[in-house]
């Protein structure tokens, strides 16, 4: 790895060239100016999720990390569950063979875009059960939040924020508490983002519910957030497993 410090020991007699005039520039100067400008030569990071990376992190869609916690408004929110019939490859990232979104997580029925449906109701799916994946299920039930910040107007972006499905039932307590509390749902209020530090794993956390000052602003972008959060994923590279792969149930991811 070339590090500063063996930068800084290159002799100057090495690294001077003679331009088209008389001047001498020196390329560890030119190479500064470089380092100035690649940023410009490189694509912004793309995407409206808020990503949870393994050591209890946020990666926001702009690509800053922090720990957080993190203070949003949950514009609205669905469910989705989601069974992939093989084991998640980073080198080959392929799409959903079932899927499912909804308000209701205990009435969800597979997309009839599902490539691959794995039965006609969810609830009562072989993949959605306890113990179709080791101890958890194969198919990934997650709910998926729509959120902005607390200060944002009519030109801030969306971004999504996806629970784990160890997170899901602290999240929908934490609806129904600001229901019974707040007589409100979740745009009514700031919500604290955290991570649980009981577990060593990226588990998200709920907490903590202020009265939203700018509810009517918030509210105003749920027929936006309804549209993406209702977005189907993208099946049209799928390809059905050969026979002798059939049987093989896809790791949680």
């Amino acid at each position: 790895m070339v590090t500063k410090s063996k930068l800084a020991a290159v002799p100057s007699t090495a690294v001077a060239v003679k331009t088209t005039g008389s001047n001498v520039v020196n390329i560890q100067d030119m190479l500064r100016a470089q380092a100035a400008a690649v940023s410009g030569m490189t694509a912004p990071a793309t995407g409206n999720f808020i990503r949870v990376t393994q050591d209890k992190q946020f990666m926001l869609p702009d690509g800053t990390k922090t720990q957080g916690p993190l203070q949003l408004v949950i514009v609205d929110f669905t469910s989705s569950n989601k069974f992939y019939e093989n084991a998640f490859d980073k080198d080959n990232i392929a799409p959903p063979a079932c899927f499912a979104i909804g308000t209701n997580p205990l009435k969800m029925l597979p997309s009839p875009n599902a490539p691959l449906a794995q039965a006609t109701d969810c609830q009562s799916c072989p993949m959605n059960q306890f113990g179709s994946a080791g101890k958890g299920k194969a198919c990934k039930n997650t709910r998926i939040l729509a959120v902005l910040p607390p200060d944002a107007d009519a030109d801030t972006p969306l971004w999504l924020l996806a629970t784990s499905p160890t997170a899901n039932k602290g999240f929908d307590g934490f609806v129904n508490s600001v229901a019974r509390v707040f007589q409100m749902p979740p745009v009514g209020v700031i919500t604290t983002v955290g991570f649980d530090s009981n577990e060593s794993y990226a588990k998200l956390t709920f907490s903590d519910p202020q009265p939203n000052a700018n509810v009517g602003d918030h509210f105003a972008r749920q027929d936006e957030a309804r549209e993406i959060l209702t977005a189907e994923p993208d099946v049209s590279s799928f390809v059905k497993e050969k026979p002798a792969a059939r049987g093989k149930v896809a790791a949680r991811r």
